[in-house]
């Protein structure tokens, strides 16, 4: 009796068609994976979103002060505030960590513990200018009723009354930032590319008003004031105790980013 050639369970040809139909499972199912994580990380936060329906209710003007310790013309503001409508506003300030606004360090009731607790400290020219910005307007997105925001100095004085500014700036669906395109600065770091390219880039001053949208937009950026960080830095100033290194140190990349924050995270 002859013995029957052994045959395989499965033919060749099937084991590829199986091998491919695995492969193809396999890739799809990586593709999906990776459009959800994508899709994750490019959603804002649930905050955001939140915040993004449409308010009912007297909308208030958030007035941030980035303030190096008290605020010198608090009396001024005192006045600009006494005219207006007290629910049509809310006053946020950023001082140096543990100052306290009370009737010892303030001539104007409405600055009274109106500074925030999680202040930093911050050098001027450094990144942390601009995280004191973000701190500001976040603390001012938690109330809803803030549909506008308003970052001003400790130096800056109301050049009009509480109700022109407050029909003006709620008249208008728009922020107000100033920002060019300075040809002739070279503060621009080509290592922010690609991230930030060049044509990017923008300078303007960091006074600025914007709408809550807009508000958002700075507070929940983690890409860009990363890139500030990191590579636009504010070139030492000349130290004469270091000799001749201050010539190499006066060779490095000199940025300010509180003059291009913002207009260039925007643009």
């Amino acid at each position: 009796m002859t013995k029957k050639a052994f045959q395989p369970p499965f033919s060749v040809h099937y084991v590829f068609w199986l091998g491919w139909k695995i492969l193809i499972v396999l890739s799809v199912s990586l593709c999906v994976l990776a459009l959800l994580r994508i899709q994750r990380y490019s959603q804002p936060p649930l905050s955001s979103r939140v915040s993004n329906l449409e308010f009912h209710g007297t909308p208030k003007v958030a007035f941030l002060f980035l303030a190096r310790r008290n605020l010198p013309l608090d009396f001024l503001w005192g006045s600009f505030f006494e005219s207006a409508d007290v629910a049509n506003f809310s006053i946020y300030v950023h001082s140096e960590p543990g100052f306290v606004f009370d009737e010892s360090t303030t001539r104007s009731v409405f600055f009274y513990n109106r500074q925030l607790t999680s202040s930093i400290k911050v050098g001027w020219g450094e990144a942390t200018m601009i995280e004191a910005e973000r701190l500001l307007l976040g603390a001012a997105l938690e109330d809803p009723a803030n549909q506008r925001f308003v970052l001003l100095s400790d130096s800056c004085v109301p050049l009009y009354n509480f109700s022109f500014i407050y029909s003006y700036l709620m008249a208008s669906p728009r922020s107000f930032v100033d920002s060019f395109l300075d040809k002739k600065e070279g503060r621009y770091n080509l290592k922010m590319s690609p991230v930030i390219p060049k044509n990017k880039w923008r300078k303007g001053s960091q006074w600025i008003s914007l709408v809550r949208s807009h508000a958002e937009v700075v507070v929940d950026d983690e890409m860009i004031i990363s890139v500030f960080k990191k590579f636009c830095k504010r070139r030492p100033p000349i130290d004469a105790s270091k000799g001749k290194q201050n010539v190499k140190l006066q060779k490095q990349h000199n940025c300010i980013p509180d003059e291009h924050y913002v207009q260039t995270l925007f643009a």
